[in-house]
C-alpha cells in the first residue's frame, strides 16, 4: 500500500487510473471514500481521476485509452493532444472496430468506423493522424464551425492543407465536402499561410478591396520586396505578420529595416496578425479603409 493517502496522490497527479492500480495501490476502501466525499470520479468504465483533473484533455485521452487500448482518438482532442493550442470541444471522439459492443462515457462519441491503420501516440494516448483528426474534427463540428476548425489546425500547422486534402480524396463520405474542397483550392492558388488566404478570401472582400493587388512586388530603396496586399494608387500595403513574426533579434532587425525602406518609397503600412483576422476581422476592415480614404483625399 502506498504510503500517501489516495486523495491526496489523485489531486497531486494529473492522470488517469485504471479501479485496478487504484486498489492495489491502496485499497478499495480508500477508493470508495474517495468517490463518496466527491474527491475522485469514475470517467470512464473502470478508470477514474481526482474530481479536480477529471475534465483535463489529457486525462480524458488517457481515459480511453485504459479503457479501449485499441481504439483511437480523433477530432478536436486528438488535434489538441498533438498541439495544445488548438481548443477542443467538451465531447471527445474515439474510432473502435465496426463490431465493437460498448457503451461509453457520456462524455465520448464512439464512432465504429475502424480500423484505421495508421496511428500516432501524444503522451501514450493512441490517436489517429493529424489530417485524419482534422478532418474528423470538420465532420463533427457544427456547420459553423467548421472553417474555424481547419483555420486553426492549419495555423498551428499541426498537418498541412495539401495532407488535409490527400486525406480528403481517400475519404468517401464527409459532410461538407464541397466547401472544404472550395476552402482548400485557396491554397491551390499560391497562397503562402493560412494566415494569407483567410484575410484574403474571408476578411478583405468585396470591392472596397478590389483596388488592392496581393503578394505585390514594389521597390524599397535597393530591395525589391513583396507585400501582401498593396494599393499601388493611395500607396497603402498591408503586412500579415506569421507566427514566427519577431521571433529572433535578427528577424526584429531585418524587419525595421524593411519597415524603413517601405516607409521611405511612400508606403503606408498596415500590419496585422492571426489574432486580429481570426478575432476582430471587422476592425481589420475598418482600418483599412480607413486609411485608404485618408490617402485617397490627399
Amino acid at each position: 500500500m502506498q504510503d500517501a493517502p489516495l486523495a491526496d496522490f489523485l489531486g497531486a497527479n494529473c492522470h488517469a487510473f485504471t479501479r485496478g492500480e487504484l486498489i492495489t495501490g491502496w485499497s478499495r476502501r480508500q477508493l470508495d471514500a474517495c468517490l463518496r466525499d466527491g474527491l475522485c470520479v469514475r470517467i470512464a468504465p473502470g478508470v477514474y481521476a481526482a474530481t479536480t483533473h477529471a475534465n483535463a484533455p489529457a486525462v480524458r485521452g488517457e481515459a480511453l485509452a485504459l479503457w479501449q487500448p485499441r481504439a483511437l482518438v480523433t477530432g478536436s482532442l486528438a488535434l489538441h493532444l498533438a498541439d495544445n493550442r488548438i481548443s477542443h470541444r467538451n465531447r471527445a471522439d474515439l474510432i473502435l472496430a465496426a463490431n465493437t459492443h460498448r457503451i461509453g462515457p457520456g462524455w465520448a462519441q464512439l464512432h465504429r468506423t475502424g480500423p484505421v491503420r495508421i496511428r500516432t501516440d501524444h503522451d501514450g494516448v493512441p490517436c489517429v493522424t493529424a489530417e485524419r483528426a482534422l478532418l474528423d474534427a470538420w465532420r463533427y463540428a457544427l456547420r459553423p464551425q467548421r472553417r474555424d476548425v481547419v483555420w486553426e489546425a492549419l495555423w498551428t500547422r499541426v498537418c498541412t492543407w495539401r495532407q488535409l486534402a490527400r486525406e480528403l480524396d481517400r475519404a468517401e463520405r464527409v459532410a461538407g465536402r464541397r466547401d472544404l474542397e472550395r476552402m482548400l483550392g485557396w491554397f491551390e492558388g499560391g497562397a503562402t499561410t493560412p494566415l494569407e488566404v483567410r484575410a484574403q478570401h474571408e476578411v478583405f472582400t468585396g470591392p472596397q478591396f478590389r483596388g488592392f493587388e496581393w503578394q505585390a512586388a514594389v521597390s524599397a530603396g535597393s530591395r525589391r520586396a513583396v507585400v501582401d496586399m498593396l494599393h499601388r494608387g493611395a500607396c497603402v500595403a498591408v503586412e500579415l505578420d506569421g507566427d514566427r513574426y519577431h521571433s529572433t533579434r535578427e528577424a526584429r532587425d531585418a524587419d525595421r529595416e524593411r519597415q524603413t525602406d517601405l516607409a521611405a518609397a511612400g508606403l503606408v503600412v498596415l500590419r496585422f496578425g492571426w489574432n486580429d483576422i481570426a478575432g476582430r476581422p471587422e476592425w481589420c476592415r475598418e482600418k483599412v479603409l480607413e486609411v485608404l480614404a485618408r490617402r485617397s483625399v490627399a
